[in-house]
């Protein structure tokens, strides 16, 4: 039985009905995927995650945080009114997440120090509920490790999700305690760094996401699934000399470990 490790069936773009999100649960089933830790990223998000968990208890695990879209599209009052919900509604989750900086141009627009300030209080709130941390970090790590290193990482650390980069970055993150968790981008021999970190990274600290419906691999068409955990795996294996359900198995096995769950 595997997990992915980080995905989003709260997504509006799929807007499932039930009879959809049963469908999709018996793909997921028939390839043994049995868990999917959800990325929290508004306070509306979080609602549709507490109705999946609730349909489908033993499938869902809850995280909840402020994206940096989120607080790069909304005003300092704004994010302070969702961080004070965060607070409340924490209790209920497994993780922290998704929260970090995003600094692409696009994205950031005028939102740099809201962005730090956000990462750093949802950083003291990790710590205070003994959550680990879902990270989205984009063309900011030096930053976020900066910002790790003067809050302090929490006992519980936490996965830098999605990862993309070089294994001289996700060394950095390992050596501060966190998995790495690897999602499609991996299918693609243009990430020439990333699949060199794969290649290299301790699989102790190794993940596997699907992301879904974001970040599909090569190939695939349509909105991504969390089916396509086995793709990415099967990549991994051949980066790593494995069989495919080794994989799975090791990034089960993190996750358990990381969560402490049994």
């Amino acid at each position: 039985m595997y997990i992915d490790s980080h995905s989003h069936w709260s997504d509006p773009r799929w807007n499932l009905t039930e009879n959809e999100i049963h469908t999709h649960l018996k793909n997921a089933l028939a390839k043994n995927i049995t868990f999917f830790l959800q990325g929290g990223v508004n306070p509306t998000e979080w609602q549709k995650q507490k109705d999946l968990k609730k349909k489908y208890s033993k499938n869902f695990g809850l995280s909840f945080g402020l994206h940096p879209y989120f607080v790069a599209e909304n005003d300092d009052d704004a994010c302070e009114l969702a961080l004070d919900q965060l607070a409340m509604e924490l209790p209920l989750a497994m993780g922290l997440g998704e929260t970090g900086l995003d600094f692409r141009p696009h994205i950031m627009k005028d939102s740099m120090v809201r962005q730090i300030d956000m990462f750093e209080n949802q950083i003291e709130l990790a710590k205070a509920f003994y959550k680990p941390l879902i990270l989205h970090i984009v063309q900011a790590h030096d930053k976020a490790l900066q910002v790790l290193d003067v809050w302090g990482v929490p006992p519980e650390k936490g996965l830098v999700h999605a990862f993309t980069g070089s294994f001289d970055t996700a060394k950095k993150y390992i050596d501060r305690g966190f998995l790495i968790s690897v999602g499609g981008a991996v299918t693609f021999e243009k990430n020439r760094k990333l699949l060199d970190c794969v290649q290299k990274i301790p699989l102790e600290s190794l993940l596997i996401e699907s992301d879904c419906p974001d970040q599909a691999p090569e190939g695939w068409v349509g909105l991504n699934e969390s089916t396509s955990i086995w793709i990415i795996a099967e990549k991994i294996a051949q980066l790593r000399n494995l069989s495919v359900l080794d994989v799975l198995a090791i990034s089960t096995s993190n996750f358990k470990r990381l969560f402490k769950i049994s």
